[in-house]
């Protein structure tokens, strides 16, 4: 009896830890493209959760009219060119007063873009359609059922991303100059690079980022217009737990958040959605800049 009970103890527990990397992963990819723009740009996006809902809703749109894969890459591309063109009409007028006037912008373009879901979507929590069959039902590792989908495919396909992701940025010549411009804007336009085409292309690769992730998560999550407002604020504390800047920080983060958020629906449910405030406080008390985070870095 005792070791059938012990089984069944380690059986949740690995359960709720596979849980809580998928939730992680997705924390990774919207946490990541946030990290982008505001480490890269100094840029304080409130709309970011807004653009993780809106691409939710259009793969959910799309979906029954070009298929899985179409719609999950169209809506990761529409939201990336509507952040460009977010960036060049409303962010970029902004540039060079203080944070505040893009924080309170992009937090009242959020509210608007939650009404316009309302106005089209309705008000009503709504189920991304089917899968396609080979990415329904679970398999059986060890004892326990994994669902195919939220556990391997999402698990396999951020990982793929963040490679592509972290290549782009770190050894290829667009990325060298946007860390380059970032860095060191005035000796950047003195080399004749454009800034601010810069500034749209990191902007755009932070919303595709968003899109991305909320075209991905659709089938596993009940879409409702609040849902931007909700991961926005748990986005903006994965960054800070793994450090504004940082794109390691950012998966760390993510992924430490949602496998303690997830460990914690066994050990206390109430507590699940402190949990990563929690996280971010002893951070802050330990080391105030996260966990890779660069100090200094708008100084």
């Amino acid at each position: 009896m005792f070791h059938l009970l012990l089984g069944s103890v380690f059986s949740s527990v690995g359960d709720q830890f596979f849980n809580g990397i998928t939730l992680g992963m997705l924390y990774i990819l919207v946490a990541l493209g946030l990290n982008i723009i505001l480490g890269l740009m100094g840029v304080i996006n409130f709309s970011h959760g807004s653009f993780f809902m809106l691409g939710a809703y259009l793969a959910y749109t799309l979906a029954p009219h070009v298929g899985f894969w179409p719609a999950i890459l169209c809506a990761a591309i529409l939201i990336g060119l509507f952040g460009m063109l977010f960036e060049v009409s409303l962010i970029r007028p902004l540039y060079g007063r203080q944070p505040e006037y893009t924080l309170l912008l992009t937090f009242g373009m959020a509210l608007i873009f939650e009404q316009v879901v309302r106005r089209i979507w309705g008000d009503d929590a709504v189920r991304f359609p089917d899968l396609p069959g080979y990415l329904q039902g679970s398999i059986s590792i060890g004892g326990s059922q994994f669902p195919i989908y939220r556990d391997l495919f999402l698990v396999v396909v951020t990982v793929l991303i963040l490679g592509l992701v972290w290549l782009l940025i770190n050894r290829t010549n667009i990325g060298m100059i946007i860390r380059a411009g970032t860095r060191d804007a005035e000796m950047a336009r003195i080399l004749g690079i454009n800034m601010p085409l810069m500034f749209t292309l990191v902007f755009g690769i932070g919303s595709f980022m968003a899109g991305l992730a909320g075209a991905l998560a659709a089938p596993i999550y009940a879409l409702q217009p609040a849902l931007g407002s909700s991961w926005i604020i748990l986005t903006f504390v994965i960054v800070i737990v793994g450090g504004i800047g940082s794109f390691w920080g950012a998966v760390v983060g993510g992924l430490i958040i949602g496998v303690v958020s997830s460990m914690m629906e066994l050990v206390y449910p109430p507590a699940v959605e402190l949990t990563g405030f929690i996280i971010m406080g002893i951070i802050l008390l330990v080391r105030p800049r996260g966990i890779f985070g660069v100090e200094g870095l708008f100084e």
